[in-house]
């Protein structure tokens, strides 16, 4: 009766442990699911402002034709179609999070109605109701100390596999932060040419491809760091700042249309600023999971020290 009250109260607690898990996960989501909504859709308006900005300055008038023949009209338009074009990007990437963070609520909200959950709180409780009955009629100091070492394990071997499962998310994070940052080397060094070699057209255009590039690889990279933050809110006493790349420090000028040196410095500038963020967000990655190995480390020796202590009350 002692082995299956044992083997049943850790089967229990298994299940009660992912369940309160997978909780913490749709909360967390349908948090960000709502924040994301609220920044995608002052996205959306900036964006329709900006384009509405364009539309205006490129329909016929007379003030506008003054501001062509004064030399101001070309200048006007590349200002407001440059910002045009960021609005676009910063929206796009918004919308990609509201999609990203849709699927997560989905994925989590199935996770949480599946049959495994159901009814575990009804079975946990007729659990404990059989478990006191059975204390009562047989009192033992060393069956409640095995029950103490058996919940302790559970405990830390689910632990155990939240370090495993947030490795892996840090991981992956790192190789999309690796990979953004090489798109950005290749877009930088075109964009010394361009702009202090004088690269042209050809080389603006293979600039500007890099950097579209890029923007798609810092999504990635979001949506992994994201995922990262998840998985670390389940390990226990591993402290970190909340990662975030913003999309605003890679965008698209114009300049590939209105090619000058100052357009071009501008580009090169913000290439460089990206490339120091993400950076910064690399070293601090990697930084966590150096606590994360020796999280895994103290968790794994607290597991062995358990079975140690229970082998020892049995054996005697």
């Amino acid at each position: 009766m002692r082995s299956e009250l044992q083997q049943k109260q850790m089967h229990l607690t298994t299940i009660r442990t992912e369940r309160n898990r997978v909780q913490r996960r749709l909360t967390g989501a349908e948090e960000q699911l709502k924040e994301a909504q609220i920044v995608r859709d002052r996205l959306h308006e900036q964006l329709t402002k900006e384009q509405q900005d364009v539309v205006k300055l490129g329909k016929f008038s007379f003030m506008n034709k003054i501001s062509e023949w004064r030399g101001t009209w070309d200048e006007r338009m590349g200002k407001e179609i440059a910002e045009a074009a960021e609005a676009e990007l910063l929206y796009n990437e918004a919308e990609k999070n509201v999609t990203d963070l849709e699927a997560e609520v989905k994925r989590y909200r199935e996770e949480i109605n599946s049959s495994e959950f159901l009814y575990i709180d009804e079975e946990w409780e007729d659990f404990l109701k059989e478990k006191e009955t059975w204390i009562r009629r047989n009192d033992s100091n060393t069956y409640g100390t095995l029950l103490k070492i058996s919940d302790e394990r559970v405990s830390l071997r689910s632990l155990l596999r939240e370090i495993d499962e947030a490795q892996d998310a840090g991981n992956k994070a790192s190789r999309s932060l690796e990979k953004a940052l090489d798109k950005l080397d290749s877009a930088e060094g075109m964009s010394i040419w361009d702009t202090f070699l004088g690269g042209g057209m050809i080389v603006s255009a293979l600039k500007y491809s890099e950097i579209d590039s890029s923007d798609d690889y810092v999504h990635r990279a979001q949506r992994a760091l994201r995922h990262f933050e998840t998985e670390l809110m389940d390990v226990e006493n591993v402290v970190t700042t909340s990662f975030t790349v913003n999309n605003n420090d890679i965008y698209t000028f114009t300049d590939i249309f209105f090619d000058n040196i100052f357009s071009d410095w501008t580009v090169h500038s913000r290439i460089t600023e990206a490339k120091s963020k993400l950076n910064s967000v690399l070293q601090e990655v990697q930084r966590v999971m150096d606590q994360l190995r020796r999280k895994l480390d103290e968790t794994e020796n607290g597991i062995e020290k358990l079975d140690a202590e229970e082998r020892a009350i049995i054996e005697a």
